[in-house]
């Protein structure tokens, strides 16, 4: 996994698989503001960590 940026706010969240496919847009509220958003299909996140290792 190479190390890179997304150039973009994310917000992570749990999402039932029948209800959200990949691309699929939503909205969420981050402090009290009603914001578009989009599932996708990979996480962006590290989860191994390397990026700290380099």
């Amino acid at each position: 996994m190479r190390c890179c940026t997304v150039a973009k706010s994310v917000a992570l969240a749990l999402l039932d698989d029948g209800l959200a496919g990949e691309g699929t847009e939503l909205s969420v509220h981050i402090v009290g503001v009603e914001r578009p958003a989009r599932a996708i299909g990979a996480s962006p996140c590290d989860v191994e960590g390397k990026a700290m290792r380099q």
